[in-house]
């Protein structure tokens, strides 16, 4: 389930706003910016509904500092305010933010528009089959095909490894790791995910040598990145 963050200072109108999500996602609340940003440094989070007006930082500010970080830096965001004015807008967008949404916010407006940034985190799947270069993920057997050769993975490692290409390039949090791969209400430990990655590391190849660099984020999670042209090249 999609993770969907909510920044709004009003409890009225974050209810309103929360309502109108919860059928695309779980929704996580913050009342001003500087919370949502900490919680940033432990959790994962799938698109970001920010307020202009909040209480603390304005959100244009908290749009400019997650694009400034290295946490959540393609994290999607729309920016939700009364603020109108074309001036407005192009300071939203040009803060870094994907889309504006004015209030009073239309339901079926704000639906399409968070549609569609959350479709832009999952490849085009050809059937039951997803792609990344050499990488082709079955989902009907939960196999994955590397330059021809299979490897027969256990579900939660498939799961595991889908939830990592899927993302490739972008920390994703312990905490958001275990609830997409064991759900939210699984009681496993960090060192059962380890585990999990110390395996898929092994058993698909994931090193600088076959165009890839997968580590753990210190103090966050893990992220799994392409290998640079240089080291690619070195490689070959």
């Amino acid at each position: 389930m999609r993770k969907i963050a909510v920044v709004e200072d009003d409890p009225d109108e974050l209810s309103r706003l929360t309502g109108m999500l919860e059928t695309l996602g779980q929704c996580v609340l913050f009342g001003d910016g500087q919370s949502f940003l900490k919680a940033l440094h432990r959790d994962t989070f799938d698109l970001a509904c920010i307020d202009w007006n909040l209480p603390d930082v304005t959100g244009v500010e908290v749009v400019k500092r997650i694009r400034g970080g290295s946490l959540a830096p393609t994290l999607p965001i729309i920016m939700i305010t009364a603020r109108s004015t074309d001036d407005d807008v192009v300071t939203g967008l040009v803060s870094g933010a994907d889309d504006y949404v004015t209030k009073p916010v239309r339901k079926a407006v704000l639906l399409a528009r968070v549609d569609t940034l959350l479709r832009r985190l999952s490849p085009q799947a050809d059937d039951h089959l997803e792609r990344f270069n050499d990488y082709i993920f079955d989902r009907s057997r939960d196999v994955v095909t590397i330059r021809g050769e299979e490897k027969v993975l256990t579900t939660k490692e498939f799961n595991l490894a889908l939830l990592l290409f899927r993302n490739l390039h972008r920390p994703l949090a312990r905490s958001y790791m275990l609830e997409e791969v064991w759900g939210p209400s699984a009681k496993v430990s960090s060192r059962t995910l380890d585990t999990h990655v110390c395996r898929l590391k092994t058993k698909l190849g994931l090193t600088p040598a076959n165009g890839y660099s997968f580590g753990p984020v210190y103090g966050f999670g893990y992220r799994l990145e392409k290998a640079n042209p240089a080291a690619e090249l070195a490689a070959g």
